[in-house]
């Protein structure tokens, strides 16, 4: 049985330019090294940023419990432009892996395939380790949602899950994530009445209205924040007055907006909060509002169990780090696996989503170490 390198198969996977939901034969690559180890793998399809599907892969070892799971994703961001090294060439030079995916997250992907492979050829267990890897956490995230569905049809459960997020900060697993905030965008649009500048009372300035609701909601505290999540933040990213004259009042206004939320809200109870406020002030002021939401995810926690505890003594033999348990970072893949325990442990994400993303070859070497004596603990 092989035993794959994680520095080689991590050159092989950034190489596949796996822009947005583009597959161009990585999953079938994926799925034939895996099947050669033992692996019984199934592509599943959902929806994908273009015309064609975008492809996920499932695949697993044993039918046994208890079940383990790694998951990931091929898919990278594009910002290609001015690389000192060519984005899709996976070169090592003076001790770093280039290129776009070494740390978000082909690198990580590569060194628990490493891992799982070295463990299956060494070590007999009884149980089950499967892979996830989906092709749009950085666009759509259908990808998972597909899979959680099929495994649910096949009434296949997860019992620990191992998201291969970059989550270490400045040396390999310095940081574990044990959840994630909740994010959900809005946009508040405010209908006033237009007229001339010039004569006050004849028109109904849905601008004033706005920035009085922007200032209320950026005021209004949503809560203190949790043990391991900080306090829930909103942020305007826009604003749009669609006008062309100086000194007409528009008969519209717009923002956008931002929330990241911690696990105090659900997104439902929030909308209502958030929209209490802005309606209380759009009536003070006699106009009227349309508010829309979108929720990119829910916030969710694992309470730290024995799994986790077990996570930081091996991170803390491998690598002397103290890890330190939190809830850091924007949404990611694990948002979608409902009431599975889980933690994201992965390389370091000082260089995801820029120009030039390289990783430390000994920070590969020592996550898949970490990933390997994970398995053997817990097994």
């Amino acid at each position: 049985m092989k035993i794959f390198n994680e520095i080689k198969l991590a050159q092989e996977l950034i190489r596949f330019p796996t822009v947005k939901t583009e597959d161009k034969g990585i999953m079938k690559f994926l799925s034939k090294k895996l099947s050669s180890i033992g692996f019984k793998c199934m592509i599943i399809k959902s929806k994908g940023t273009g015309l064609k599907p975008a492809l996920n892969l499932y695949a697993r070892f044993g039918k046994s419990k208890p079940h383990i799971n790694f998951l990931g994703h091929t898919d990278v961001v594009a910002n290609l432009n001015d690389w000192k090294i060519a984005p899709f060439r996976g070169v090592v030079r003076k001790g770093y892996l280039n290129g776009r995916g070494s740390q978000d997250m082909k690198g990580g992907i590569a060194c628990f395939i490493s891992a799982v492979s070295n463990f299956i050829k060494n070590k007999k267990f009884k149980g089950s380790i499967s892979i996830i890897i989906t092709a749009d956490e950085e666009t759509t995230g259908y990808g998972c949602p597909a899979v959680m569905k099929h495994l649910k049809k096949k009434g296949e459960k997860i019992d620990f899950s191992i998201v291969g997020e970059p989550s270490s900060n400045k040396s390999v697993g310095d940081e574990i994530r044990v959840g994630r905030r909740g994010s959900m965008n809005g946009i508040i649009t405010i209908y006033g009445k237009s007229g001339h500048s010039a004569f006050a009372g004849s028109y109904i300035n849905p601008c004033t209205a706005l920035a009085k609701i922007i200032a209320k909601l950026k005021s209004s505290s949503l809560d203190n924040g949790t043990k391991f999540m900080p306090p829930s933040n909103l942020e305007f990213t826009k604003m749009n007055v669609d006008n062309l004259s100086e000194n007409v009042v528009p008969q519209s206004s717009s923002a956008k907006f931002n929330v990241r939320f911690n696990s105090k809200h659900k997104s439902a109870s929030l909308k209502k909060k958030l929209s209490k406020i802005i309606n209380a002030v759009a009536k003070k002021e006699r106009c009227k509002t349309k508010i829309e939401y979108r929720v990119s995810g829910e916030a969710f926690y694992t309470k730290p169990n024995k799994e986790i505890y077990m996570v930081k003594k091996i991170v803390k033999k491998v690598t002397g780090n103290s890890a330190k348990l939190n809830c850091r970072g924007g949404t990611s893949d694990s948002r979608f696996l409902g009431s599975i325990p889980r933690l994201e442990l992965g390389l370091r994400n000082t260089t995801i989503h820029m120009v030039d993303e390289k990783s430390p070859i000994s920070d590969l070497k020592k996550l898949t170490k970490i990933y390997y004596n994970i398995l053997e603990n817990y097994f």
